[in-house]
């Protein structure tokens, strides 16, 4: 059998809906968000997923994990494919032969990720057209920094349609803003950084942050998660 078929890993769902975050907000996705995380942000609204162990639930049923590639193509009806988490790259093998039967079916891929496993990301970057890279701050996250890792993921997407995530709090720390500016520049100062409050926490001074972060990228936007506030999932 093609060994792409056998492919099997570990679920959490799959549905269609829009995009709520980044600068793809609003594009109809299909969802197939990936269980397990090598994080645990204070931020994370999708704790459930973080663990491997557990079903995946789809349709108002509780089926066993692994689930195969066949069983996702089916439930795909939506021209880009989200590979969401969860951390999807910890599932590196199974998320390649996944996106190379997603593009055999003309899809395109968009993978998000929380940008801390790059030698995971090299192995997939070549089957996804689309990547969002979380940058994660401390004082949001509750987190040790990830600046390294963050940087060598940048390098190794810079060549897709990439953008980078800022989740953000009250708490924010002008050095913090500074090294991710820093590392985007570095890199390539036209790639755009999304500058994301906490869902439903208020950020004083949200529009000088921007500002700041002007002084050495060209493209600086401030976008909440918009499917939250249209209560989709």
């Amino acid at each position: 059998m093609d060994p792409l078929k056998k492919a099997r890993g570990n679920i959490r769902e799959v549905f269609t809906s829009v995009q709520g975050e980044g600068i793809h907000v609003g594009v109809r996705m299909t969802f197939i968000r990936f269980r397990g995380c090598n994080l645990s942000c204070n931020y994370c609204d999708t704790s459930d997923a973080q663990v491997m162990e557990g079903p995946f639930v789809h349709g108002g049923k509780v089926i066993s994990n692994p689930t195969s590639i066949d069983f996702l193509l089916e439930n795909v009806d939506a021209d880009i494919v989200t590979l969401t988490g969860g951390e999807p790259l910890l599932q590196t093998d199974f998320a390649v032969n996944l996106c190379k039967r997603l593009r055999a079916h003309g899809k395109k891929n968009y993978l998000d990720t929380n940008a801390t496993l790059p030698d995971a990301l090299n192995a997939l970057i070549e089957y996804v057209d689309f990547v969002s890279l979380d940058f994660k701050v401390p004082t949001a996250t509750g987190r040790p920094q990830l600046w390294i890792e963050h940087e060598e993921c940048l390098k190794i997407a810079a060549s897709k349609d990439v953008f980078v995530k800022l989740v953000i709090n009250e708490n924010l720390l002008p050095r913090e803003l500074e090294t991710a500016c820093t590392i985007i520049h570095k890199v390539r100062d036209t790639i755009p950084l999304v500058i994301q409050p906490v869902f439903g926490e208020e950020i004083p001074g949200i529009l000088e942050i921007q500002k700041k972060a002007l002084e050495s990228l060209q493209n600086v936007r401030i976008i909440p998660q918009m499917h939250k506030f249209l209560n989709l999932e």
